[in-house]
């Protein structure tokens, strides 16, 4: 099965740390060893709708001089990192957030001068386990950049579908797919687990079901991930375009059996094996599969 991404479905996200890597206050650059850092984001993402609260507490030295950056706001809007339908620009009818925009309620303090600012936090999707993502101002006057200890997204009415080529019995089998799922994927281990349903329809009418699967899935690393830098130029570090791998089990009708994943980089189309035996007794067979099916079948 060769497919790809067709509906983002809803995205929350879950964030929080961390440990100061570098930063820059007003221009000027802070020792990491005077930065200590606590934020805290929350943010949902529904097609082109941004939602979402977030706080921050950093506080450092300069040259001496203490500074701060303080607050908590409301989260209104994102920067897209990828839209669909896929290359779009400007008629994207949803969007995977790059990052996400705060209200003017931070308050940056340098020795005993305070001045509004508003705060923009990289999502921890674009560099998984823990980071280091960026907490920044779009005047520059803060540019922070920091790991995460939780950084999570629990993807819900997630989509992909496509094109299904294989043998069944020594007969060319061939039709199209469409899944459904929903997964809770943690940035800091690089790992996810999901379920979901996938419907089957192809010109062998023995294999035409819908059905239920479940999965875990991992982040590839290392020099044949295929994965590469994306960092804006004045923050290093802060970006990783990765890929996906995932295999589970499925059942649908009388079929069941196992799969096997490998997603491009970045993590929009994918190619997937599937192993499988059919039988004539469609529901038959394993309890908890058969009360999965049950439950999503209501």
């Amino acid at each position: 099965m060769t497919g790809a991404v067709t509906n983002l479905g809803n995205q929350t996200y879950n964030v929080s740390g961390g440990e100061v890597m570098y930063a820059y206050i007003g221009g000027n650059a802070i020792d990491p060893n005077s930065g200590t850092i606590r934020y805290y984001l929350f943010a949902s993402q529904s097609g082109l709708s941004t939602r979402g609260f977030a706080s921050v507490q950093f506080s450092a030295t300069i040259g001496g001089t203490p500074v701060s950056v303080k607050g908590s706001f409301e989260i209104g809007g994102a920067d897209m990192g990828a839209g669909l339908p896929a290359g779009c620009t400007t008629t994207c009818t949803e969007i995977l957030p790059f990052d996400f925009i705060g209200s003017s309620n931070v308050q940056l303090t340098m020795g005993t001068t305070t001045m509004p600012e508003t705060l923009v936090i990289e999502s921890p999707y674009w560099n998984p386990y823990g980071g280091p993502i960026y907490l920044v101002s779009p005047d520059n006057a803060i540019a922070i950049v920091a790991t995460y200890t939780q950084g999570t997204i629990l993807w819900t009415g997630a989509q992909t579908g496509g094109a299904i080529q294989g043998t069944f019995n020594g007969s060319p089998v061939s039709g199209t797919f469409t899944q459904t799922s929903t997964e809770y994927e943690n940035l800091v281990t690089g790992t996810a687990t999901d379920v979901g349903t996938i419907q089957f329809n192809t010109n062998v009418a023995a294999l035409n079901a819908k059905g239920i699967y479940t999965g875990s899935d991992t982040i590839p690393t290392g020099p044949t991930s295929g994965s590469y830098d994306c960092s804006p130029a004045m923050l290093p570090y802060t970006c990783t375009v990765t890929g996906f791998s995932s295999n589970g089990n499925f059942r649908a009708g009388g079929m069941s059996g196992t799969y096997t994943t490998t997603w491009g980089v970045p993590a929009y189309a994918f190619s997937s094996t599937i192993l499988a035996t059919v039988s004539q007794s469609g529901h038959s067979g394993s309890s908890f599969w058969a009360l999965l099916q049950h439950l999503w079948d209501r």
